[in-house]
């Protein structure tokens, strides 16, 4: 049977069992369980299928408006309804209308993870649910957001060449990763600093992007936005994690708002996160104490599982019989205007693992 996403943390439970970890009691602090659920909900007899908006039929709408808005809130696990967070990567609705859009790594998984009513592939709101046990929250949804409002994360979007307009070909997005900055008002004047990183040194704009989108456009009054690669860092105290995403896309609606400003509402993130970087991403995880996850953690093997489990996508086209390559990323977000501030580099991480237990070096190679 399939995989149904809603039932991340009790499956995590059993598979942290399977693997002989002492559940609760005898875990190191920085590992122990945390509370919380998740929803189902029943799938339509039909999927419509959340894809990306087809570009605007206006031609050389481009206009002089620019704007900078940083994420505020941010959504990565099922809504009470079942809904997945993100989009429809790979056109398919598997287990509704459709098979798989790869074959699973887990020969007795029987087809892998399952869409929504929508299609949305969103592999990651599993990973996002265990983590919430890793990280000793109750919701990591919630426990992102509250770090990215206390200053601790958030993405930046700068927009230029906006017409001002709901359809508009000619935009262009950047998209930058932030260091944090102390007690943001969220008022519109909160400069937060930029990435070294997610800039091109020697450039004449000292914010030229390394990840950005030059062709985007605005349809509906929603913005479109497609970046081959991005990467996406959620901080806060010692807590940290880093995603590097492939075939990134972002829509959210414009909305004008007093001062001439703008921010983003019903904002959705899907991309692709080959599966070497998704063992990058837990050897990047610091939870709320500052430790990592090591390959010789108690839960580490239950967390490997149903990561591996919940690889979902291949890079190209859906293939049944291809093993599947990818875990698919989808997230929902709102944004606030903000300003963009000086360039400065990450802070470090605290100390990882030895590298003879760095998940970096795994692989989903045995199940």
């Amino acid at each position: 049977m399939a995989v149904r996403r809603s039932a991340t943390r009790g499956l995590f439970v059993v598979l942290a069992w399977v693997a002989g970890c002492q559940l609760v009691s005898g875990l190191p602090d920085e590992l122990s369980l945390g509370t919380g659920g998740g929803g189902g909900g029943v799938e339509p007899a039909v999927c419509v299928r959340d894809e990306v908006p087809a570009a605007p039929a206006v031609q050389g709408a481009g206009g002089e408006e620019e704007f900078v808005v940083a994420l505020r809130t941010i959504s990565l696990e099922d809504n009470p309804d079942g809904a997945l967070p993100g989009m429809n990567l790979d056109g398919l609705c598997s287990c509704a209308e459709d098979g798989p859009a790869c074959r699973s790594l887990d020969s007795d998984s029987g087809g892998g993870t399952c869409d929504d009513g929508a299609g949305r592939d969103a592999g990651s709101n599993i990973v996002f649910g265990a983590l919430g046990y890793l990280l000793q929250v109750a919701d990591t949804s919630s426990s992102f957001s509250a770090l990215a409002e206390s200053g601790g994360w958030t993405l930046l979007l700068r927009v230029r060449g906006y017409s001002g307009t709901a359809e508009d070909d000619e935009v262009e997005v950047s998209w930058y990763e932030s260091p944090g900055r102390a007690a943001p008002a969220w008022q519109g004047s909160d400069a937060w600093p930029v990435a070294s990183d997610a800039v091109t040194p020697g450039q004449s704009d000292p914010y030229a992007a390394k990840y950005r989108d030059p062709v985007a456009y605005v349809t509906g009054g929603k913005l479109v936005a497609l970046l081959p690669a991005a990467s996406l860092r959620f901080a806060g105290g010692d807590m940290s994690m880093r995603l590097q995403l492939v075939d990134a896309r972002l829509v959210a609606r414009i909305e004008a708002i007093p001062g001439g400003r703008y921010r983003l509402r019903e904002g959705k993130i899907g991309a692709r996160i080959p599966v070497p970087e998704v063992f990058a991403a837990l050897s990047s995880l610091r939870t709320m104490s500052g430790a990592p996850l090591c390959t010789d953690a108690p839960l580490y093997p239950a967390t490997k599982n149903l990561t591996c489990r919940a690889v979902d996508l291949l890079l190209g086209e859906p293939d049944e019989d291809t093993p599947c390559e990818a875990l698919s990323f989808g997230a929902n977000f709102h944004t606030e205007p903000a300003a963009l501030g000086p360039v400065l580099p990450l802070p470090e991480a605290p100390a990882g693992c030895a590298s003879e237990v760095d998940p970096i070096s795994d692989t989903c190679a045995e199940l």
